[in-house]
């Protein structure tokens, strides 16, 4: 889990047409109002195409886009076309999550909430900062579920033999050079499991070596710096 930035409400959700959505989700419970592409559509662009909670890549076989209600709908029906209130979700994470009412159980919510302040990483797998750290893995199963776990540990697994490929090949600078750019630009917040990705590359002992190589040769530039600190920003602390 990243910090996200929610962007501008979409246009087509005027002050009149959330009251109008709203009547008429109160009127018929069954009634899917928040179910269109605009709204769907500026959901996964603030989340670079990835479900809001675990990550995964949205708009792909067996995982496309639900929109969640933070603040459950029947619950809370006043908010049920809140653009604050909405977030994408894969289908599992919308399922676990349920009606669970996150004022009296609160969990992270990334648009709101920096996931580093609350949840740190060991081994694949997420631990609890604090209450909000623990309801959220807790109720989102997000340490409990092998189609939350696998992925990510693969995906996890290939940076960590990219970094001994790359340590293994040092005296081809240009090559090194290279290899290290691509493997940074995965470890971006557009990318699948992004939180766990960039945490493996900066906890792996060949990261420093091979960037200190690149230093000491001349070739580490401005692009390489950048995409090394714009990692940084998504990584989670180690367990303590």
């Amino acid at each position: 889990m990243i910090k996200l930035n929610r962007g501008d409400r979409p246009l087509f959700l005027t002050d009149e047409k959330v009251s109008q959505l709203t009547t008429q989700f109160k009127k018929n419970p069954k009634s899917t109002v928040w179910k269109h592409d605009k709204i769907g559509d500026g959901l996964l662009k603030s989340s670079f195409n990835k479900c809001a909670y675990c990550e995964c890549e949205l708009q792909i076989k067996d995982s496309y886009m639900q929109v969640e209600h933070f603040k459950d709908k029947d619950t809370y029906p006043d908010d049920v076309v809140n653009w604050e209130n909405l977030l994408p979700s894969c289908a599992r994470c919308n399922r676990k999550k349920w009606t669970l009412d996150v004022i009296t159980h609160p969990i992270v919510n990334p648009y709101e909430d920096d996931p580093r302040n609350h949840l740190s990483h060991e081994a694949f797998r997420l631990y609890a900062k604090d209450e909000k750290g623990k309801m959220t893995i807790k109720k989102l199963y997000l340490n409990d579920d092998e189609r939350v776990i696998y992925p990510r540990f693969l995906a996890c697994n290939e940076i960590n033999r990219q970094l001994e490929l790359i340590v293994n090949n040092l005296s081809d600078i240009d090559s090194t050079k290279d290899s290290l750019t691509f493997l940074l630009q995965s470890c971006q917040s557009n990318k699948a499991y992004s939180a766990f990705l960039t945490s493996t590359l900066h906890s792996n002992r060949h990261y420093l070596t091979i960037k200190t190589c690149l230093i000491n040769n001349g070739v580490w530039d401005d692009d390489l710096e950048d995409l090394h600190k714009k990692s940084l920003l998504l990584k989670l602390d180690p367990r303590s």
